[in-house]
């Protein structure tokens, strides 16, 4: 049996089956371990310990909070200061639950009744939050529990019972590009991170290139260009990739798409001056993300396992292999010289890294562990690309969460 799922006795009850091994007794340890600690057995020990520090840490700052509110005498302020504090770590302990299901989908039910559990008094916040990825997880119509409820008296294991859950009927099928977390289950279940040891060991190295080189680079041209320019920048590369989205569009059957990537190439590379003006936006002609790793998704390829690639960053390893083909499929590209190429994706990347400079910093601000929570960021946006941007059907996934009760 896994390690994260073996119910751990205490060695009271140890000593007791051992010694005493009496048809009441071993009813009694039967008991014990069915009705003891079987929410947490499924969940991994370091997602058990990030959702329980993260509401430990919060109470402890509402207690502070309320202590600073009667020395102070202002109640708005603290008001205020209480709200953000609910909202960011209800955010955490969400984004905890996520990151435990695309590691492995199975323990949602258990992912979701722990957090739950573990903080009672912040379950409509946190449902809220996996109702963005879970539809059917947005709280019902309920009085908020105030952040004044937190006091000494109050017990954090206070168990909490989340709405009951629509199961959908047993014929219904998986859709072909739903989220990645349930690609993945009816694929392989287990583990999606099994190279965690090396990726995050390749993590550390592009983060330490990232924040000494990368983002002080990303902030000077943020600072030395204007917003229009950098809006610029951004609309070239997007049209400079247009042609390889319409090939793998082809590639996939998706003629529709295909017409739609070829025309906004035509009209911005025109109209819009070689790209760096977005007109095919008033045309009707949206942008809309394909590339190979998507194409042979749609063949039936399986992901692979999660990778953290040098310099590139995370990936899968069907995701890998379409990076590499990518990079061949644009015909642009054979007319320009190579040092002309190297310039041109020497200033893509400053350009990307300068769009998502505050998203990064913030997920850096409030995760417990940055990997985890660039991981678990990456899983959602690949999922929605991999559905080119429809919503999730709420069927496929929130049958994850039927059973908790």
């Amino acid at each position: 049996m896994p390690e994260a799922q073996r119910v751990r006795l205490p060695l009271s009850m140890k000593f007791s089956v051992s010694r005493y091994a009496t048809p009441a007794g071993l009813a009694l340890c039967l008991f014990y371990l069915v009705f003891s600690g079987t929410v947490q057995a499924a969940v991994s020990p370091d997602i058990q310990q990030r959702i329980q520090t993260t509401a430990d840490t919060w109470r402890a700052n509402a207690q502070r909070q309320q202590q600073m509110q009667k020395l102070s005498g202002d109640p708005h302020l603290s008001a205020v200061s209480q709200s953000l504090d609910r909202r960011v770590t209800a955010s955490m302990i969400a984004q905890a639950v996520m990151d435990s299901i695309s590691r492995d989908p199975s323990t949602a039910h258990e992912a979701t009744a722990l957090a739950l559990q573990t903080a009672p008094e912040l379950s409509n916040e946190i449902r809220s939050n996996l109702a963005l990825a879970f539809p059917r997880m947005a709280p019902p119509q309920a009085p908020r529990a105030p952040p004044a409820a937190v006091t000494a008296g109050t017990s954090h294991q206070q168990a909490v019972a989340p709405r009951r859950l629509d199961i959908p009927q047993a014929g219904s099928e998986l859709s072909e590009a739903d989220a990645v977390a349930a690609e993945l289950m009816e694929e392989s279940p287990g583990n999606r991170d099994p190279l965690e040891d090396i990726n995050r060991a390749v993590f550390a190295f592009n983060d330490f290139l990232d924040s000494y080189i990368m983002v002080p680079i990303a902030k000077t041209y943020r600072f030395i260009m204007p917003e229009f320019v950098r809006d610029m920048g951004r609309n070239f590369f997007e049209n400079f990739n247009e042609p390889v989205v319409a090939i793998n569009d082809l590639l996939q059957g998706d003629f529709e798409n295909a017409g739609i990537s070829l025309g906004r190439f035509v009209v911005n590379s025109t109209a819009g001056v070689f790209g760096f003006f977005e007109v095919a936006e008033r045309l009707d002609l949206s942008e809309h993300p394909a590339d190979f790793g998507q194409t042979l998704h749609s063949y039936g390829v399986e992901s692979g396992p999660y990778v953290m690639l040098p310099f590139f960053g995370p990936s899968t390893a069907r995701d890998a292999v379409g990076k590499g083909v990518d990079s061949f499929l644009n015909p642009i590209s054979y007319f320009l010289e190579l040092e002309t190429r190297l310039y041109m994706k020497a200033a893509e990347t400053v350009v990307g890294r300068e769009a998502v400079l505050d998203e990064l910093a913030e997920l850096r601000k409030g995760s417990l562990d940055y990997y985890a929570a660039v991981r678990s960021a990456w899983f959602q946006n690949r999922a929605r690309e991999l559905r080119k941007g429809a919503p999730p059907p709420a069927e496929n996934i929130d049958r994850l969460f039927a059973d908790v009760k």
